[in-house]
């Protein structure tokens, strides 16, 4: 699951390079040219940087699940099975795992053709000599999940992972680890204001992303005030949760 905290950590630091283009830029003009604008779209990718962390980890996460290489989260007081186990997935796809399955026979003989090539199959072999080809051959079919990662990004992708509790409900997925709980220790504060400070920052998002960050109070042209140290600080803060959160997941 590496690669998603380094793909978010080369997408802050690109959020760091616009922070520093207003501030090269601002120091060059009259305050005739407004450059805010820059600071809005960095918030914005910042917490778009966020949001593709959680929809990547977790993916990552549950691949990782479904092959055996992480433990599945235990379910809940109030649930049977887990969050990972109670996630859907079409039968299209399903229907086509089990029917190689079914014919595993005819499936074996043309992968070890395609692996061995058409003269193999023609000799003859001990049993300890097979068993070897036959492991490689299942585990190369095991570890191919392309139809699960397809299936896991289509239903994930409708979603957005941004608000404290719907990043909770993503971890889920693939952690039973108390999330707010164990990012507020690591960034030694109260769980609620760590996750109040979130919620205050993706409610900013929302207004420059879907009210063009529009101030009504100040009538036509007006907006909410930005600037570089609260640009800044959303960067620090969501760059520390991230990091955070991919610390519980690693330790999980």
């Amino acid at each position: 699951m590496n690669s998603a905290v380094e793909q978010f950590r080369i997408s802050i630091a690109r959020v760091r390079d616009l922070i520093s283009i207003y501030n090269s830029m601002s120091s060059q003009v009259t305050a005739v040219l407004d450059l805010s604008d820059i600071l809005r779209a960095a918030l914005v990718l910042t917490v778009s940087a966020l949001d593709y962390y959680v929809h990547e980890v977790v993916t990552l996460g549950m691949l990782e699940i479904y092959r055996g290489q992480r433990s599945e989260p235990i379910s809940s007081r109030n649930q049977s099975s887990s969050a990972f186990a109670r996630f859907q997935v079409s039968l299209g796809n399903a229907r086509t795992e089990r029917l190689i399955a079914l014919d595993i026979a005819s499936w074996l003989e043309d992968e070890i053709r395609e692996n061995q090539g058409s003269d193999f199959l023609e000799q003859s072999y001990s049993v300890s000599d097979f068993i070897p080809i036959l492991s490689s051959s299942l585990s190369r079919r095991l570890n191919q999940d392309c139809w699960l990662e397809d299936e896991i990004r289509v239903r994930l992708g409708y979603q957005s992972f941004q608000q404290p509790e719907k990043i909770a409900d993503a971890i889920r997925l693939i952690s039973d680890k108390k999330l707010w709980d164990e990012v507020a220790t690591h960034l030694g504060k109260q769980t609620q204001e760590v996750k109040q400070q979130l919620s205050l920052i993706v409610d900013r998002r929302n207004k420059i992303a879907h009210e063009a960050d529009i101030d009504p109070t100040f009538g036509i042209g007006g907006r909410w005030e930005i600037n570089p140290e609260m640009a800044n600080d959303t960067v620090d803060f969501i760059e520390q949760v991230v990091e955070s959160i991919h610390q519980v997941l690693e330790n999980d």
